[in-house]
């Protein structure tokens, strides 16, 4: 929360907060100038009390609440940012703002065509004095496509003026194109101590190989606060494997993402070592892996010795093998499992979670083959055009005695741009489910059955589509009369899951 003498200068209690009486001898002189020529609604005529409640303002609203208090907002565009769009206005603006260190406590970096000059990143450390930081070292959202052979000297420079400030830091976020340009753990951040250090993300959009590999002996990097650790495969490989697994001594770890490994060669990363690291990290709750090849340098199926439990688990864009092994090392029940773009069909384990969304799945897929004896009760699908009737008649197909259901735990469906599927065989479906629920126990009202057990079948108490086929009226009447909660919109939805690099573990149990 901002000190309060922000909005009261002549206030001398604390002059870290307090503004430079400089300002308001530079302010007035430069008014008495230009006052006679300067029409009443100036903007730059506003005294510089108002100035600081405007950009007070700006600052509270660029945060937003969280589990553990107030946080940067990660969600806005880069052209408005504050305290950057202000102070680019005009040269009195900028001084008003670098007076107040808590307005520069978010220092975003750009390294794109729009990169930041080095005397400016400078400043902006300066200006937050002794705060505690949130570094942010990235792209415009428009600049991840194309080339820029000068991304990687311009990250270099970005994070040596960061690993000078990094006992300050609580969060360093990178966001840029190519793995070579990520900075390395193994050397940027070796001897380096930070003690109030959160979250550490290194993302990159494409892997072109990294920097040369080197060793040290003995490396050391000292981040016992951290919760949150996004890492490129090459950077988790060189730092969390084998001896030197960092991963040990982060007791608070509760959230991990591996991402981006794309070899030029034949040649993957290990997967029993990758699940070998994840298993000795003492709190992991969420675990997340995307766009990683690995090779098959053991039989994988030989190594029985891994045991993973984990509170919530993201999985992207991996191959069916891979993906079969990952869900058969995970011995808990995590309460969600999030899979996108893999190929399921040749999953030989069934999953345990208590809730599972599928995003991106081709037609050719088979949802039954990983979802035939799950029992869990929330069940998403995103852009899957493998949902379709064939799906339905196995949930309402219980056999001869009506004891096989496939899904038999499901009572929540939430669906997004899925058209592949009959209204009226869904509502056939729910009809069976709810009528044999009923015989081994009986309800008045669907919420009091949400967290009942039932033995042959559990029945639908709520469904979600966006972006569905059309639905007659009759029928939705059908939905809202037989349903605890139904939604049903035609319009092609954009809801996707939440990008975890984003946000942190706070959110990671959304249902999309």
């Amino acid at each position: 929360m901002t000190h309060q003498v922000l909005l009261d200068p002549s206030n001398p209690t604390d002059e870290d907060y307090c503004p430079d009486e400089s300002l308001f001898a530079i302010y007035h002189s430069t008014q008495a100038q230009s006052c006679a020529a300067a029409p009443r609604n100036f903007i730059g005529a506003l005294p510089i009390e108002l100035l600081l409640a405007i950009f007070t303002h700006l600052y509270r609203s660029s945060h937003r609440l969280t589990q553990t208090g107030e946080i940067w907002r990660l969600d806005e565009p880069l052209s408005s940012l504050f305290p950057y769009a202000p102070a680019a206005v005009c040269s009195m603006w900028r001084l008003v703002l670098s007076s107040v260190p808590e307005f520069w406590t978010r220092v975003v970096i750009r390294v794109d065509s729009q990169h930041t000059q080095s005397q400016d990143i400078r400043h902006y450390f300066e200006w937050s004095r002794n705060l505690h930081l949130d570094v942010i070292i990235t792209r415009h959202r428009d600049e991840f496509d194309g080339d820029d052979k000068r991304e990687k000297s311009k990250v270099f420079k970005a994070t040596r003026e960061l690993v000078r400030h990094i006992e300050r830091c609580r969060s360093i976020r990178f966001n840029v194109m190519y793995s070579s340009s990520l900075p390395s753990i193994l050397h940027d951040f070796h001897r380096e101590t930070a003690p109030h250090l959160l979250t550490l993300e290194l993302k990159c959009k494409v892997d072109d190989g990294g920097s040369p590999p080197r060793k040290l002996v003995h490396w050391s990097f000292d981040a016992p606060g951290l919760r949150h650790l996004y890492l490129d495969a090459r950077n988790f490989f060189e730092v969390c494997v084998d001896r030197n697994n960092w991963l040990r001594r982060l007791h608070y770890l509760s959230s991990l993402s591996i991402s981006r490994y794309r070899p030029l060669s034949d040649n993957g990363i290990d997967l029993y070592k990758l699940l070998r690291a994840v298993e000795e990290s003492p709190g992991l709750e969420f675990l997340e892996l995307k766009d990683l090849h690995f090779s098959r340098l053991r039989p994988w199926t030989t190594v029985n010795d891994i045991s993973i439990d984990l509170i919530s688990m993201n999985l992207e864009d991996l191959s069916g093998d891979v993906l079969s092994e990952i869900i058969g090392y995970v011995d808990s029940v995590p309460d969600s499992t999030r899979i996108s773009r893999c190929a399921i069909t040749t999953c030989h384990h069934s999953l345990l979670s208590g809730g599972v969304a599928f995003r991106g799945l081709s037609d050719d897929q088979n949802l039954m083959v990983p979802l035939a004896h799950w029992r869990g009760r929330t069940l998403s699908l995103v852009d899957c055009e493998c949902f379709h009737d064939d799906f339905l008649r196995d949930m309402m197909d219980g056999g001869p005695h009506d004891q096989s259901f496939a899904c038999k735990g499901v009572k929540e469906l939430y669906l997004v741009n899925c058209t592949k599927f009959s209204p009226r065989l869904l509502k056939t479906m729910v009809r069976k489910r709810r009528k044999l629920a009923r015989r081994s126990i009986f309800w008045t009202h669907d919420q009091e059955a949400i967290d009942w057990t039932f033995p042959i079948v559990a029945p639908i108490t709520l469904i979600s589509v966006e972006g569905g086929p059309a639905l007659f009226k009759t029928d939705r009447k059908w939905f809202e009369d037989n349903l605890g909660s139904f939604h049903w919109d035609e319009q092609v939805s954009h809801i996707t899951f939440e990008d975890s690099s984003d946000s942190d573990y706070d959110i990671q149990g959304g249902q999309y």
